[in-house]
């Protein structure tokens, strides 16, 4: 991993996502690219459309600033040593973090989510959700108060299908890079018994295609997609929860918004979004 891309607004859960990027940067002698973007606000007066702007250079002069006072203030002690570029750009932040890491050919997008508060407009029309849904690389949310302590435990969760584990085993080098277990987790919803599902077939299926030594799989049973992933994180103790998903399309089949924002704010567990056409380490 060479470039890891973390923007941020000064707000403390993305602060958390940057310390969370920089433990990331340490670990992988990687660049962290942060971002920040500003928006020049247009004011409507009572008189009909007549618009106040507000002068781009004292925007862009204050937001440099804190930019800047904000990595003089964090980049200390144990991230001094870390390669730090800023970039500070104008307009919606969800279009800038996709150009960016176009620009860049960023490894990887490492954000913070918004807290429990804000779970229905996380993944559902907010900047957010749209590059979790758009972006060009894999996309890490970190949720509130959790910390790096390695990436040791990688919960993938699978449907079975060729693509989703092909995508899997571009996962690997990634997985090496953190000395991490693949945990390859299936959620049947159509089962009702345990001993009616042929484990040893599904093993070797995943032992076909994906060729890592560290691994495990899991097949749990449960009428909700969701409930299934969100037991086997708390019981297992996952490090992150990795989601492939196909088309771009979040809203589709397992990777239904109920089921991320439910990984995203109700569990302490990161979760990493890996697109269709998304080049893997």
């Amino acid at each position: 991993m060479k470039f890891i891309l973390c923007p941020t607004d000064f707000s403390s859960n993305a602060t958390h996502a940057v310390a969370y990027a920089s433990e990331m940067a340490l670990k992988t002698n990687a660049s962290l690219i942060l971002l920040h973007t500003f928006e020049t606000p247009i004011l409507y007066s009572d008189v009909a459309f007549v618009t106040v702007q507000y002068d781009y250079k004292v925007l862009h002069d204050a937001a440099a600033k804190k930019l800047k006072k904000f990595k003089e203030k964090f980049f200390v002690n144990k991230y001094a040593k870390l390669k730090v570029e800023l970039i500070l750009q104008q307009g919606l932040a969800s279009a800038r973090v996709m150009e960016t890491a176009s620009e860049k050919k960023v490894d990887m997008i490492v954000m913070g989510t918004t807290g429990t508060g804000a779970g229905e407009r996380f993944l559902i029309g907010s900047n957010a959700g749209r590059v979790v849904k758009n972006a060009p690389c894999p996309v890490l949310l970190i949720p509130p108060r959790v910390k790096f302590n390695g990436l040791k435990k990688l919960v993938y969760a699978t449907d079975l299908s060729d693509d989703n584990l092909s995508k899997a085993s571009e996962l690997i080098p990634f997985a090496k890079e953190f000395n991490s277990e693949l945990l390859f987790l299936y959620i049947d919803t159509t089962t009702l018994s345990k001993d009616e599902i042929d484990v040893k077939k599904i093993t070797d299926l995943v032992r076909k295609k994906v060729k890592y030594p560290k691994q495990s799989g899991y097949v749990c049973t449960d009428v909700s997609i969701q409930n299934g992933v969100s037991h086997f994180l708390k019981k297992f103790k996952a490090d992150a929860l990795v989601m492939y998903t196909r088309h771009r399309n979040l809203f589709k089949g397992l990777y239904k918004p109920s089921i991320a924002k439910s990984v995203s704010y109700n569990t302490k567990v990161p979760l990493l979004v890996v697109h269709e056409n998304d080049t893997l380490f």
